[in-house]
């Protein structure tokens, strides 16, 4: 791609006295007045001392090399274009507006020569006398002769200059004067270009920051048909937050469409950047027409964005932000996909949302999903989450539905590295009466003693030891010390002997 662009450059290479081999691609624009004023013989007989080479590649070995300068005529320098000064070294693109138009009424304005007011310091960028200043300031950017002169120049297929910097790369001085001066008008047709790339799609957005309506309206003619692509650019995407917004009603609508009509909605969603960016859009609807556009094309992508992890905050978004009426189609996805939601990292989280901000008929159709399935989910590594918010709610249908579930699987759930936590979460979260029946459950199971040192039955004996009270206490204090010299010589069993130590002020050592 390089190595074409800089051919083609070499191909177009123009004298100040040739303006008929300019590109027609700007012809019909009408350059803006200058107030700048200079002398053009000073300006033509410093120019004429630049040697300007061209360049070219070795198929052999892929280096880049210069052609020998007894092979290459030396070609005047068209202000009219961008160059790369640079010499092919990776970096931000820099403009080089038309400072300089010896009779420009009567010429053509070169590619992108249109750009703002002249500004005369450029000069001393190209004057030779002044070549070592900048070769202090730039030497690792600018490529220079044995003469001190420039010796390689091209431009970009956007007439953008390349590699002024490096990867940390800055506007020099020097340019930034003559940034001042431009307006949006003034970079019509190079839009897309500048979303995406780092630098100027940082000035880009800062000039939408300012613009009038009229501004407003040309940024979106120009990027409404690369809307989507730019959402999943890593630059480009935050040209198109901007723009959604400084639009308008209406403009957000069809951006909205643009994205709905390339079916890229639910992939975008499921993308780090185009998520970001459809919420963005999600913050600024202001029609119900907006939202059921939206949620209309959403809703068949509801399992797979609930499982992503990008995909989840834009459900999440909707769930929080929008009615029932608008989330029904969603709600009812997540209903019908209860257990492969429920058993994902990502899916876990959405499914709290959904119960936690809806209430009704929606909700209990997905409570009675959880319920249906929960010996499942507790010995899940995410379902069990899920359960344990069902819990946290205390609502007495729900709790004792999820009780009459787990009855007879206490003990097998208290040896489960997730279900045990199921198992804690019941004994806290539910009633005396509730927390008695699972304890004596699990006291009169022929294996309870192995909970003592279980990797995660342990856990569970105290907080069994914590929450009960008179008998049921008793019998769990028994069961600690008939096994305390199995438990002495168990990492596991240590754990509960130092607990009932420091939590209930017994010390089972002593009394061996």
């Amino acid at each position: 791609m390089e190595k074409d662009l800089r051919d083609w450059v070499s191909s177009r290479s123009l004298s100040l006295g040739s303006p008929s081999s300019l590109s027609p691609l700007y012809e019909q624009l009408e350059p803006p007045q200058t107030s700048s004023s200079f002398d053009q013989t000073l300006m033509l007989s410093e120019f004429s001392r630049l040697s300007v080479s061209s360049s070219s590649y070795n198929n052999n070995n892929n280096n880049r090399r210069r052609s020998s300068s007894s092979n290459s005529n030396n070609r005047a320098l068209n202000i009219g274009s961008g160059y790369d000064l640079a010499n092919g070294v990776g970096g931000v693109d820099h403009f080089l507006p038309c400072s300089f138009q010896p009779e420009r009424e009567n010429q053509r304005v070169g590619e992108f020569g249109h750009l703002g007011a002249a500004n005369t310091n450029l000069l001393e960028i190209f004057v030779p006398e002044r070549n070592q200043l900048r070769q202090r300031e730039y030497p690792n950017r600018l490529s220079w002769n044995g003469n001190g002169l420039v010796s390689d120049i091209s431009m970009n297929s956007c007439g953008l200059v390349d590699g002024l910097g490096s990867k940390k790369s800055r506007f020099p001085n020097w340019l930034k004067e003559s940034m001042n001066c431009w307006s949006l008008k003034d970079l019509r047709g190079m839009m897309l270009y500048m979303a995406q790339n780092q630098q100027w799609s940082r000035y880009l957005q800062s000039k939408m920051d300012v613009c009038t309506d009229e501004e407003k309206n040309l940024i979106f003619m120009e990027l409404i048909e690369h809307v989507g692509k730019l959402m999943l650019h890593p630059f480009g995407n935050y040209v198109a937050q901007k723009l959604v917004e400084i639009c308008s009603e209406h403009q957000r609508t069809q951006i909205l469409q643009k994205v709905i009509e390339t079916n890229s909605l639910v992939h975008m969603c499921l993308n780090n950047l185009g998520s970001r960016s459809i919420q963005k859009l999600l913050k600024h609807f202001t029609t119900q027409q907006q939202i059921s556009m939206f949620m209309y094309a959403l809703s068949p992508g509801t399992l797979a964005l609930s499982k992503d992890l990008n995909g989840q905050h834009v459900i999440q978004h909707c769930l929080m932000h929008f009615s029932d009426e608008d989330n029904m189609h969603l709600l009812n996805e997540v209903a019908n996909n209860c257990l492969k939601i429920a058993t994902d990292r990502s899916g876990c989280c959405v499914l709290q949302k959904c119960l936690k901000h809806y209430k009704g008929a929606l909700k209990e159709r997905l409570v009675a999903g959880i319920i249906a399935n929960a010996l499942l989910l507790a010995e899940d590594q995410y379902g069990n989450y899920v359960v344990q918010y069902l819990l946290e709610l205390r609502i007495p249908q729900i709790t004792e539905d999820l009780l009459r579930q787990f009855k007879g699987s206490y003990f097998i759930f208290s040896s489960n590295k997730f279900g045990s936590n199921v198992v804690e979460k019941c004994l806290v979260e539910t009633v005396e009466e509730h927390s008695a029946s699972i304890m004596i459950e699990l006291l009169t199971d022929p294996k309870c003693s192995m909970l003592l040192i279980d990797p995660y039955g342990n856990f569970v004996i105290q907080k069994a030891l914590l929450v009960s009270k008179g008998y049921i206490r008793n019998a769990l204090l028994e069961l600690v010390q008939s096994n305390t010299p199995m438990m002495t010589s168990n990492l596991y069993g240590r754990k509960v002997l130092t607990f009932c130590q420091k939590e209930l002020h017994i010390n089972f050592r002593t009394r061996c």
